[in-house]
């Protein structure tokens, strides 16, 4: 590590948790209330759960896709959930996989919602249930609430939780106090960390690296580009759930705002992108799926993280509408300007 890095670290140390005895009797109050909401029959099987987390633009459902790509002779259901009413990574996930369910309760976390027990439940009772289950939580998402289900549901057993860090943008969310709570929370509940976009921070690898040990030691260290993970590595962990704490009260539900956009017919590719880069700032996260006027045939994926964005053409599966298109924006609520974002985009 250069002393510069050595400099950035000292900037953004990561504190000790100091409210570990509030959060375990969080937990036990969590497990509780799963457990009132879980069938009472006998579960057949008990199938592993894989809870992937990660803040916003973390490259979740990269990660997600690469496994149902190559999932190592396993038949793997996925659970999806998001923090907008429009669920645009299940669509996303559907490219690769059709056996996706999506969560409508915006935010599966520190609330145990009768979605997550209903869906586990239907795919415990198929008459060929999957081999694993992997749930991607929402980018704003306390993973240790999704976990409590797993500890009170004898239908699952928990096998892991992954929590991926944005290498190119965890230094600075890490030192915004509107984002450090959620992510410190994140890595806190990690079984393994996967460092995503490692190969855009090569100079700050190390420094990264060690912020990570430091909020959450102890825990296994990965590396992946674009979700390059072999299935063998990160599903059959059978980690311990003596990490599992209660969700903690990070408040982060008031601390965003999010706004959907939806169209029934092709979009003007080029006025929508030029829209897109005129979003304000705090606008952190955008995604999106296009069919634009001039190659109907094609849907469109954009992606925009901090500053970074990209746009990916992609074969349509049947579940997606002909021509539909949906874009979904998160922000800061503090500064969140409704009237700005509806000017740039109608």
């Amino acid at each position: 590590m250069t002393a510069e890095s050595r400099d950035q670290a000292d900037d953004v140390a990561v504190p000790v948790n100091p409210t570990a005895g509030k959060e375990t009797l969080a937990m036990l109050m969590g497990i509780f209330e799963a457990a009132r909401v879980v069938p009472r029959a006998v579960a057949p099987i008990s199938l592993p759960l894989t809870i992937v987390s990660g803040f916003l633009g973390a490259g979740k459902t990269t990660l997600v896709n690469r496994l149902l790509s190559e999932p190592g002779g396993r038949r793997i259901a996925v659970l999806v959930n998001d923090f907008a009413a429009v669920n645009i990574d299940e669509e996303l996930i559907r490219f690769q996989s059709e056996d996706t369910i999506g969560l409508t309760n915006g935010c599966a976390c520190c609330s145990i919602n009768g979605d997550l027990v209903n869906a586990i439940q239907r795919l415990v009772e198929r008459e060929e249930p999957p081999d694993a289950i992997v749930l991607e939580a929402s980018g704003l998402a306390d993973p240790r609430g999704i976990a409590q289900v797993a500890l009170a549901n004898p239908a699952i057993r928990l096998d892991a939780i992954l929590t991926l860090v944005d290498c190119e943008t965890f230094p600075e969310r890490i030192r915004d106090e509107r984002t450090r709570p959620t992510m410190l929370a994140q890595l806190s509940a990690a079984d393994i960390v996967v460092m995503s976009k490692s190969d855009l921070i090569e100079d700050r690898r190390d420094m990264i690296k060690g912020l990570i040990e430091s909020a959450a030691p102890g825990r296994t260290v990965l590396e992946a580009m674009h979700g390059d993970i072999p299935a063998d590595i990160v599903l059959g962990v059978n980690a311990s759930p003596s990490s599992t704490f209660g969700c903690s009260d990070t408040g982060h539900h008031t601390s965003f705002a999010s706004t959907t956009r939806s169209w029934s017919t092709p979009a003007d590719g080029d006025a929508i992108m030029r829209a897109l880069r005129e979003l304000p700032p705090n606008v952190i996260r955008a995604k999106g799926i296009f069919c634009f006027k001039d190659d109907e045939q094609r849907r469109f994926v954009y992606q925009r993280v901090g500053k970074r964005e990209s746009l990916e053409a992609v074969s349509a599966p049947s579940s997606i509408a002909q021509h539909a298109s949906r874009l979904v924006l998160i922000g800061f609520s503090e500064q969140w300007d409704e009237a700005e974002v509806s000017r740039l985009i109608p």
